[in-house]
């Protein structure tokens, strides 16, 4: 029997508030008993001892996570989630040493269940945004959160269906490089599309293409969330940097990496997009393959 959207969405909040509580006993109860997070096993037990022991003390030791966005398919037994919290550093972080500077984390990840309980997630936080804050103590961070965002007024809705087709097509355009300004327009409200809090979404891509060539990207897992006209999803990019780029090395050498995007459409439309590039898995690719 599948377990219902709301009840999905009523598991991850019990989750976030155990770990919010610290109660560490209680952790386990929320967990399949084979669990798998960002390609690593754990038992519900040795999760709860990798958060209480490694994750909440390298985060400053007071983990108090705020949910920012939950979109739970029923069909598919997943969730797609966005959270956020604040945190001090209590050792040296993002190859950063200990400065004692609040850093604002914003994480998005993808969570399976079975029989009700977690047994698989894959989950990327905003390290390059982190870096920034602690490179320049000076600024402030303002983080772009999807629930900050209220569902626009929209004359004309798309069915689950046709925003999956909507959003497969332009997949496609990238993939065979038909991005123009004529093809862009098909998909995207114009002049230019927001990706957090920035104006930024077609030249980002247009700057990728550019240092990576080959780029492919698959579309891993999808949700949709038809009255809000929002879609989540996870990519997975592969390719070949040409040149330097965001950290990679034009060495000749293939990079994957992955992306947790959600988009708002608005009359058939993407008009905004909030997304987390992993850029650091492909990196470390590169130093290992050294």
């Amino acid at each position: 029997m599948l377990t219902s959207a709301s009840e999905l969405v009523a598991i991850i909040r019990g989750w976030f508030e155990t770990v919010n509580d610290k109660r560490w006993d209680d952790l386990p109860k929320y967990m399949h008993s084979t669990y798998n997070e960002n390609g690593k096993d754990y038992t519900p037990e040795s999760w709860a001892a990798h958060v209480r022991d490694h994750v909440g003390p390298e985060l400053g030791g007071n983990i108090r996570m705020n949910e920012d966005s939950i979109m739970a398919d029923e069909n598919a037994q997943c969730a797609a989630f966005s959270i956020w919290f604040k945190f001090k550093p209590e050792k040296p972080f993002l190859g950063y040493q200990l400065m004692r500077r609040e850093v604002l984390l914003v994480g998005h990840g993808f969570v399976w269940f079975t029989d009700g309980k977690l047994s698989k997630s894959l989950f990327v936080m905003n390290n390059d945004d982190m870096r920034r804050q602690l490179a320049n103590l000076s600024t402030e961070y303002v983080p772009s959160l999807i629930s900050e965002y209220p569902v626009p007024n929209m004359e004309a809705r798309l069915s689950r269906e046709e925003l999956e087709e909507a959003y497969r097509a332009y997949v496609d355009t990238v993939n065979f490089r038909r991005l123009t300004k004529t093809e862009y327009a098909k998909y995207f409200h114009q002049p230019e599309t927001t990706l957090n809090n920035k104006a930024l979404a077609r030249r980002i891509v247009e700057d990728t293409l550019a240092a990576i060539p080959d780029l492919h990207v698959d579309i891993h897992t999808m949700i949709i969330d038809e009255e809000k006209q929002r879609l989540a999803v996870w990519l997975e990019f592969t390719g070949t940097p040409a040149r330097d780029y965001a950290g990679l090395a034009a060495n000749g050498r293939a990079v994957r990496f992955t992306e947790h995007a959600t988009y708002q459409f608005v009359n058939g439309k993407i008009q905004r997009i909030w997304g987390v590039m992993d850029l650091d898995e492909a990196r470390q690719q590169q130093k290992y393959a050294k």
